[in-house]
């Protein structure tokens, strides 16, 4: 059966896309979520309509990612962060922590879903890369040092 999508579903497609679907798919997870409609005629042309304007959009946002990725290249931000007595840290290092110290160093606000790192339990450098599309990505260096 065919569907438009309402919304952007991973591993599916994005908005505006029409796409073949099971049946029991549709209408037991896309339609109650208002995820997706039945492709009419009268719907596809409308998405027609649309996808002007989408394509629009997403050739913004590319441009914009450009930018970003621009300022983020060979970054280098320090995040200080409380100690014990071994060295250690009391807390990790989160995305939370990240996108702190990148807005304050760039004035660009990440999405915590951009940022793909592990938790920094121990002082020194590290490497976060910044994925803001399919491959549209940047590599940041965080240095966690000792608070004084």
């Amino acid at each position: 059966m065919e569907v438009v999508l309402n919304k952007d579903v991973k591993k599916l497609g994005y908005r505006g896309d029409v796409i073949t679907v099971k049946p029991g798919y549709y209408r037991n997870f896309l339609n109650p979520r208002g995820l997706a409609d039945v492709a009419t005629k009268s719907r596809l042309k409308l998405i027609e309509v649309r996808k002007e304007k989408m394509v629009m959009k997403r050739e913004q946002l590319l441009e914009n990612a450009q930018e970003v990725l621009k300022k983020l290249k060979g970054l280098s931000v320090t995040i200080s962060s409380k100690v014990n007595d071994k060295g250690t840290l009391y807390a990790a290092v989160v995305e939370e922590d990240v996108i702190k110290a990148v807005e304050s160093a760039i004035k660009v606000k990440l999405e915590k879903e951009y940022l793909k790192m592990d938790h920094f339990k121990d002082l020194g450098e590290h490497t976060v890369l910044v994925r803001l599309g399919s491959d549209i990505e940047e590599k940041i260096k965080v240095v966690v040092e000792a608070a004084k």
